[in-house]
């Protein structure tokens, strides 16, 4: 195959027309400031929160389970046990919620956020959200909501059995 060289190539002068003819690519008017890019929290320091707050609940009910299965008396808990009806029904009832339920709770969303990549484009009015694969902070986030789950199901056994 054999190419004519002469009429493939321009010469100097029609090529600089042709360059001045196109079209030239212009920035967005805001030169990308428009967008909003949120990380609203580290995987790495999501998850070390996240593990001391499952970790505690789940020390916690562990005791408990270990004391009832093997019938010993674990110091922690007798002193809980016996300190703890000292205070009114209302605040024992909010605290061992907060820490059973909302500590989790809390570890879980911490986790997914953690996960979460939030990206606002004002000049196209889109709103992205994508998700990083983590499976230290989705192992994380599915305890907390296990541990979660689990004691509002031991709740909601008790009340629906008549338990106290």
């Amino acid at each position: 195959m054999h190419y004519n060289y002469k009429a493939v190539t321009m010469d100097k002068k029609k090529m600089a027309e042709y360059l001045e003819t196109i079209p030239k690519p212009a920035p967005d008017e805001a030169g990308g400031q428009e967008r909003l890019k949120i990380f609203l929290v580290t995987a790495r320091r999501s998850s070390r929160i996240g593990l001391l707050l499952i970790g505690l609940p789940a020390l916690l009910i562990s005791l408990f389970i270990l004391q009832t299965l093997l019938h010993i008396k674990i110091g922690f808990i007798r002193w809980l046990g016996e300190n703890a009806s000292s205070l009114p029904t209302l605040a024992r009832a909010v605290l061992i919620f907060v820490f059973l339920i909302g500590f989790p709770m809390i570890a879980m969303i911490l986790n997914l956020l953690s996960l979460s990549h939030f990206q606002y484009d004002r000049l196209r009015r889109e709103f992205r959200i994508t998700f990083r694969i983590r499976w230290w902070n989705i192992a994380i986030a599915l305890a907390g909501g296990a541990l979660a789950t689990f004691y509002i199901l031991h709740l909601l056994a008790d009340t629906l059995l008549g338990g106290e």
